[in-house]
C-alpha cells in the first residue's frame, strides 16, 4: 500500500534515441501514464556514454518535454543500463538458524541474501541487482518462500548482476549535467521483464530478446525471476557480419 500518489519517471538512454515516460503511482499501486517523450540520441554507443555533452543534451531535451507535459519536474528517475560489460554470476549464502530449529523470519532471509551477496569484486565493478533464485532449508530441495518454516540452517542462491563502475557513474553524470538526478540504474532486461511479461510466462520459462540499434540482448526468465542473460555489442544499425555472434545462454 502506497501512502500517497507520487510520480516516477523511466528514462531509456539508447544509441539511436532517448525516451522517457512519467507515471503516477496511486495509493493502491495503480499506474497512470502522464507523459511520454522521445528524441534522437547522440553521444551513446553500444550502451555506453561516449560523449558526455551530447548525451546530456539529448537527455535534457527529453526530460524537458516531460516537465512541460506534467507542469513540474519529473519524479524519481530510473534509468536503464545495458552493455556487454554487464555480467551475472551465481553466488550462494547460508545462515545458521538454531541447533534445534526454529521458525525462519524475514530478518533471517535478509541475512542469508546478504551472505550470498558477499562476493569479491574488482575495484572497478559495482553490484546493480541481487536476484534471489531460490531458498532451501537444511540442505533440502529449494523452496519458494521459507518464511515461517522450521529449520536449523537457511540457504539461498543469489544471481549477482554487476557493471563497470565508470559505466554506472557516466549515466548518473549524464543526467546530472542535464539538470536532473537519477534515483537508480536498472538493467534493461529487468525493466522489460516487469513491463512485458506476466507471472505465468516468467514461471514457465520465457526468452525475451531486445534488438536495439547497437546492442542485442537476450534475457531468460525461469521460476519467476531473471535466470540468465547475454548482451552483444551489435544491433540493427550494424552490418550483417557484426551480427554473426551467437548468444550463449
Amino acid at each position: 500500500m502506497i501512502n500517497k500518489p507520487h510520480v516516477i519517471t523511466g528514462l531509456d538512454i539508447g544509441s539511436s534515441k532517448v525516451s522517457a515516460v512519467a507515471a503516477r503511482i496511486g495509493k493502491t499501486g495503480e499506474l497512470e501514464i502522464l507523459s511520454q517523450a522521445t528524441c534522437p540520441s547522440a553521444g551513446v554507443s553500444h550502451g555506453a556514454i561516449v560523449d558526455l555533452g551530447k548525451a546530456a543534451n539529448s537527455v535534457g531535451k527529453v526530460l524537458a518535454k516531460i516537465s512541460e507535459n506534467i507542469s513540474g519536474r519529473p519524479g524519481d528517475i530510473y534509468a536503464n543500463i545495458s552493455g556487454p560489460s554487464i555480467k551475472g554470476t551465481i553466488s550462494k549464502g547460508m545462515v545458521p538458524i538454531s541447533l534445534r530449529g526454529r521458525e525462519i523470519t524475514r530478518h533471517d532471509m535478509t541475512k542469508c541474501i546478504d551472505a550470498g551477496s558477499t562476493i569479491h569484486l574488482p575495484f572497478d565493478r559495482d553490484i546493480v541487482h541481487r536476484i534471489v533464485h531460490n531458498f532451501s532449508v537444511d540442505n533440502d530441495s529449494p523452496v519458494v518462500n521459507p518464511l515461517g518454516l522450521f529449520a536449523s540452517r537457511l540457504y539461498c542462491e543469489v544471481y549477482i548482476i554487476t557493471a563497470d563502475t565508470n559505466h554506472i557513474q557516466n549515466i548518473y553524470k549524464c543526467a546530472n549535467l542535464a539538470g536532473y538526478d537519477i534515483k537508480e540504474a536498472v538493467l534493461s532486461g529487468v525493466a522489460d521483464g516487469f513491463s512485458l511479461l506476466d507471472e505465468k510466462e516468467k514461471n514457465e520459462g520465457v526468452l525475451l530478446i531486445d534488438m536495439g540499434n547497437s546492442l542485442s540482448e537476450a534475457y531468460m526468465f525461469r521460476n519467476g525471476t531473471l535466470f540468465d542473460f547475454e548482451i552483444i555489442p551489435a544491433g540493427a544499425g550494424d552490418t550483417q557480419g557484426e551480427l554473426a555472434s551467437n548468444f550463449e545462454l
